[in-house]
């Protein structure tokens, strides 16, 4: 028996088939490919015009194509979300906005629109390159018929606040985190005092939505907390909140060297002579360590003079205790005691 071996002009012949071959077949894809596209195109006007049937028709058939790349599939699948949604069918929606936040092709850019899809706030994109992977998506069923997802970004705690302050819209991006705490302070007409070395960047979209969850979102996305008790908005990392505490002072106004919106300013007061002053209105007596020393800027308007007492301390990390009509103030972590 002879065995034939293909010649060289064969070879050449065969190889030149198959490379028309996946040349078809690349074109076929790269077809199907732009198909997909132009039908994610179409969910997304659809949404955009109300016609919501039509654009979940045109979603899913892209979600449910077995030749869409995962990318696009978990594209696809957000935008479903947003196309339920807006149509009513809360139920549907959770369960693309689920699919979406473990698709296989979710990526930065997918998982961002994700979270602007859910309401939240994304934060500048430095610490959005090095948070976004952690994220946690957690069911919220806390209004009836209305479920969702809620994000939990890391390092800050999850809560189940009631939103009821004025209503406000804007939609900034690559915006200043201070800048956004002038407006909030504008808007409604509290005391916002942010924690020294506070910054940050973000960007958020929101329509006839509360200010305090505005202000939640775009601190969350930060790493940032707030804490709102009488007229003051305070603004820190987590750890840094001031623990709850009923303050009964008599309410004074306080302009130590503030700009307008008294969360910049030259540091003009001097610390000592301050917390002094803030005792004297109490009709108490202060006694400084020798370690307190500094300036201080800051602008409060009608409020209660022990809980402007807390926040200088605070912020220049101090802590004080009482002893009937004595306060002692020293450096944190010297020493505490009862208040």
């Amino acid at each position: 028996m002879t065995t034939r071996f293909p010649t060289r002009a064969l070879t050449r012949t065969l190889l030149a088939v198959l490379a028309c071959a996946l040349s078809q077949q690349a074109v076929a894809t790269e077809d199907e490919t732009e198909r997909l596209r132009a039908l994610m195109a179409q969910g997304k006007v659809e949404t955009d015009l109300g016609h919501f049937d039509v654009a979940v028709r045109a979603l899913t058939a892209v979600v449910e194509a077995p030749e869409a790349p995962p990318p696009l599939r978990a594209e696809a699948l957000v935008r479903l979300g947003v196309a339920h949604r807006a149509g009513g069918d809360h139920e549907a929606a959770l369960r693309a906005f689920e699919q979406a936040g473990t698709a296989p092709g979710a990526s930065s850019d997918t998982q961002a629109l994700l979270v602007q899809a859910l309401g939240g706030a994304l934060p500048g994109r430095e610490r959005w390159l090095e948070v976004w992977s952690s994220l946690t998506l957690t069911p919220d069923r806390s209004l009836p018929g209305r479920p969702t997802l809620r994000v939990v970004w890391p390092g800050v705690p999850a809560t189940a606040r009631r939103y009821q302050a004025q209503p406000i819209s804007l939609e900034l991006r690559d915006a200043d985190v201070l800048d956004f705490f002038r407006m909030v302070a504008d808007v409604s007409q509290l005391n916002v005092v942010v924690f020294p070395g506070v910054h940050g960047r973000f960007t958020f979209a929101a329509k006839e939505e509360p200010w305090d969850r505005c202000l939640e979102a775009v601190l969350a996305a930060n790493g940032l907390a707030y804490q709102w008790e009488d007229n003051v908005v305070w603004i820190s990392a987590p750890g840094q909140l001031l623990p709850p505490r009923r303050y009964t002072g008599r309410r004074i106004d306080v302009d130590w060297g503030s700009g307008p919106s008294g969360l910049r300013g030259s540091a003009e007061r001097d610390l000592r002579e301050g917390l002094a002053e803030l005792a004297a209105v109490g009709g108490l007596q202060v006694e400084l360590d020798p370690k307190v020393a500094g300036q201080v800027t800051l602008r409060l308007s009608r409020v209660r003079w022990d809980h402007a007492f807390d926040i200088v301390t605070h912020v220049n990390g101090l802590e004080w205790t009482r002893d009937g009509d004595n306060l002692k103030v020293f450096p944190r972590n010297r020493g505490t005691g009862a208040r």
